[in-house]
């Protein structure tokens, strides 16, 4: 193709094909902010979009069309510097992949808060996407009952370092299932990195992450979080400046070898951890160092 770090499609990650130049999951879209045209038909580069918008809209129309469709999977393929916008709808059913570079950064990226409401959301990811908060209070990105098995995979959420700083970079309230691997979470986020409101965050899976520079917490529970199957904090590197994790729900996460650096002294005030689900995970608070759970003296 000439045009995408990824010549043979979703093949280039391990996906398998059907038919000469098809992905097998469903519909291929193209989007490139800098050139694209919101006129055009979004079949490739040449013919590409230019807004994430038009191609959620459009893979939402193609996903919905009939019982052919619905269970089929679709790829949108993204180029942008920074695109100003707020998504209001995710894809349903699809893989979002950045394919782009912006100045320093090796990957395409997106400014705002994106807030979507569209119903019976279900499995959309995003591979390799730059999302840059607008500078305006609240979270990057904010999930409810609406939405289900979002994931990011090696994503970049970037709080503004002047100006209102982003209250949290990911929101999910009622939203089970979320999926954030291997991403960066960078910057003077006021709240948290992740935050669970009341509600069902089942089956969430948050690991290999690198989080630093938070203004105040790292992943937090609410007291009303709930999970019909626990999920899994694991592995990753947390800095903050009060509670690297705050798991005031119990019985809703396993907690296993996560790497954490508070400000705030060994105890309470730097961690929150059901200990009968963690294992392994090692938090400094004021130049002490523990293994939480605590390993007992032999």
């Amino acid at each position: 193709m000439g045009y995408t770090n990824f010549p043979n499609g979703i093949t280039s990650m391990g996906v398998p094909i059907f038919g000469a130049g098809q992905d097998i999951s469903g519909s291929t879209y193209f989007v490139d902010n800098n050139s694209g045209s919101d006129s055009n038909d979004g079949s490739s580069f040449a013919k590409a979009f230019k807004t994430l918008a038009k191609a959620v809209t459009i893979s939402n129309l193609d996903i919905a069309r009939g019982s052919d469709r619905w269970a089929r999977r679709n790829t949108i393929y993204y180029v942008a510097d920074t695109e100003t916008a707020t998504l209001v709808a995710f894809p349903n059913k699809c893989d979002v992949i950045g394919v782009g570079s912006y100045d320093a950064n090796d990957r395409p990226g997106i400014t705002g808060n994106h807030v979507p409401v569209n119903a019976g959301n279900y499995g959309t990811r995003f591979f390799n996407i730059l999302f840059r908060g607008a500078a305006v209070a609240g979270p990057i990105i904010t999930l409810a009952s609406t939405s289900s098995g979002i994931g990011f995979y090696g994503c970049l959420f970037d709080a503004p370092v002047s100006g209102t700083t982003n209250t949290i970079g990911i929101q999910a309230t009622a939203s089970p299932f979320l999926q954030v691997h291997n991403c960066i979470f960078r910057g003077p986020f006021s709240a948290s990195y992740i935050t669970f409101g009341t509600g069902e965050a089942g089956g969430t899976m948050i690991c290999d992450n690198i989080m630093q520079d938070g203004a105040d917490n790292g992943i937090v529970t609410g007291a009303g979080t709930t999970a019909s199957w626990r999920g899994l904090i694991k592995g990753n590197f947390i800095q903050c400046a009060d509670k690297v994790i705050d798991t005031q729900a119990t019985s809703v996460f396993n907690v296993v070898d996560n790497t954490c650096i508070s400000g705030e002294a060994l105890s309470s005030s730097s961690y929150v951890i059901d200990l009968t689900y963690a294992v392994g995970n090692r938090v400094t608070g004021n130049d002490v160092s523990a293994t939480i759970p605590l390993i007992p003296a032999a």
